[in-house]
């Protein structure tokens, strides 16, 4: 038998043990008693050679050409569209959370420190964590909580049920997301324990956030939070305000605009924002779509997390 003929046969019993028996590269090169390095060329070179073709079966209503289209436009790490004809805003808004929630699965490691937003949105991925997760992380409040009831207002609330998750103790901050002056802004920061965790802002990792829309006739999370008042957001909107994150409002194209609110925010600034490595955004609705390619065109996120009604806005847009 030829030198060649030799490495055909291989080629196809690895093939068959790895495709059809399901054997793992280990289990494979101790009964053929080969390296996983030769194992993996092999498998490679059957790919490469014909020896093997993979078929990917998308289901109907799976969106892969808007995935594709909203990570080439925005440089995006990843995006994740599920399906939302013919279901409820609240559906739409459970399955990008359930989506969410596995992809944070998907990245998170051991050592990793996983900041958290707030939002109806991110409160739903929260909820639809299972109970334990075996990951060893550090789980870190990004913004002030408010006083307000609504339980997707209180950072600190969420923070805490994240880092029950993870059977951690969370890194919060004992504070609002703004207060009255910068002054007051300044002192608290000399707290011992709102300053170790401003010290955690610049070792994230991942970054779980919301998007807010400004638009009029919209529900804005910063009016009914306190932020601001109907005055401050006339007045954003006629600077172009289309949305925000963390509580930063932002314009279309991204940049971060002048607030009455900026000087005072108990939060991880927009700068040590965008260098973490993963700025993984959840919001669905067509009617936050502006607000999403806001931030999209800032880079204030790069994995985003949407329904296919707001994705066909974006990519229409």
């Amino acid at each position: 038998m030829s030198a060649a003929d030799h490495e055909r046969r291989l080629i196809l019993k690895v093939s068959q043990l790895f495709y059809r028996s399901g054997l793992s590269h280990t289990e494979i090169a101790s009964r053929l008693r080969l390296s996983r390095f030769q194992v993996a060329r092999l498998l490679r070179t059957a790919l490469d050679d014909g020896y093997v073709t993979v078929k990917i079966l998308e289901p109907d209503r799976w969106h892969s050409g808007l995935e594709r289209q909203l990570e080439e436009r925005f440089g995006l790490r990843a995006a994740i569209v599920v399906d939302s004809e013919d279901i409820s805003d609240g559906e739409a808004r459970l399955r990008a959370a359930d989506a969410a929630g596995r992809y944070l699965g998907e990245v998170l490691a051991d050592g990793d420190v996983l900041g958290i937003s707030l939002g109806r949105t991110v409160q739903s991925v929260v909820d639809q964590l299972p109970d334990r997760i075996d990951r060893r992380v550090e789980v870190v409040q990004l913004i002030g909580g408010s006083s307000r009831v609504a339980t997707e207002l209180n950072s600190m609330i969420l923070t805490a049920g994240l880092a029950r998750r993870f059977r951690c103790a969370p890194h919060l901050l004992f504070a609002p997301a703004a207060v009255a002056a910068g002054s007051v802004r300044r002192a608290l920061l000399e707290d011992s324990e709102i300053k170790e965790t401003f010290s955690l802002f610049g070792k994230l990792t991942i970054a779980l956030l919301g998007i807010g829309s400004l638009a009029q006739g919209e529900t804005s999370r910063l009016l009914y939070g306190g932020l601001i008042d109907e005055d401050s957001r006339a007045g954003l909107l006629a600077q172009g305000a289309v949305g925000d994150v963390l509580s930063y409002v932002y314009d279309r194209g991204g940049a971060i605009l002048d607030s009455a609110a900026n000087d005072r925010m108990i939060a991880i600034s927009p700068q040590q924002l965008l260098a973490v490595p993963h700025r993984i955004a959840v919001a669905t609705g067509k009617a936050k779509a502006t607000a999403i390619t806001g931030a999209l065109a800032g880079g204030l996120v790069n994995v985003l997390v949407t329904d296919s009604q707001a994705a066909g806005a974006v990519c229409g847009g």
